[in-house]
């Protein structure tokens, strides 16, 4: 009997031609640009870096072969979802294959995310404003992800990592699980006027769009207050997963945990 085609058993397919890590993060860029249309134009507001990247493959993977990733991806998110194990199957893909463990480079299990998670409070709470949730080190975004199951989509989820690809994935499993207030930054959580790259999801109109100028990203402006210890907006509290003691805890301000 033939084995069911999966989306690690199709990308490893691709392997006796290319080396898997840039082809993974070009399926991601690939997929981002093809979520950012433009309506005015019907093309995407990245068509050039789109057209860029696709260049590099022939016509058969690029019109066959990543469409079905995509699709075998959201498929297996569609049958994980709500699972005791998560959804992140990229991020599940990426640690197996591309992880830099020598660079210190681990993503947290899912269970230790859930913990995270219920470590912030009530998930049923009354609230004046909807809460910003930080994770500054987001690799995939599966503790973002948890974060929404915990407190629903309604609140506001905002990841930092240092590493392109994860921000990519980051902002996809956000997406593609319905989490359209959502903001994923490219740059060094640890240095406030770090900023290379922004990307925001959106349900109207719906899609993902790239900041590229930090002065269009409220995720850098308020990184970068919290740094300045400025008072963030009291409308909208920001709560991290633990203070700088190790205990659970808030703030009014974006803080590092």
């Amino acid at each position: 009997m033939k084995s069911k085609e999966t989306f690690a058993s199709l990308f490893d397919s691709l392997a006796y031609r290319y080396d898997l890590r840039p082809v993974f993060d070009d399926l991601l860029t690939m997929t981002i640009c093809s979520f950012s249309r433009n309506l005015s134009t019907g093309l995407s507001h990245d068509e050039d870096l789109y057209m860029e990247t696709i260049a590099r493959y022939p016509k058969e993977v690029v019109q066959e072969v990543f469409p079905k990733l995509l699709a075998l991806l959201i498929v297996e998110m569609e049958e994980s979802y709500g699972s005791s194990s998560g959804n992140d199957v990229l991020g599940e893909f990426y640690e197996l294959n591309f992880c830099r463990k020598g660079a210190a480079q681990f993503f947290t299990p899912w269970p230790i995310c859930e913990f995270m998670a219920s470590c912030l409070g009530e998930d049923n709470a009354e609230r004046e404003a909807p809460l910003r949730i930080l994770d500054p080190s987001c690799g995939s975004g599966r503790t973002l992800l948890a974060g929404a199951r915990r407190f629903g989509f309604q609140e506001r989820y905002y990841g930092i990592d240092i590493d392109h690809t994860c921000v990519k994935m980051s902002v996809l499993n956000l997406f593609l699980n319905g989490i359209f207030h959502a903001e994923v930054m490219w740059g060094d959580a640890l240095c406030p006027d770090d900023f290379r790259m922004s990307y925001v999801t959106s349900f109207l109109p719906f899609g993902i769009y790239r900041i590229k100028e930090r002065e269009r990203s409220p995720l850098w402006h308020s990184h970068k207050a919290a740094f300045k210890k400025q008072e963030a907006d009291p409308a909208e509290k920001i709560i991290v997963p633990f203070r700088d003691d190790g205990q659970a805890g808030s703030s009014s301000q974006l803080q590092l945990f």
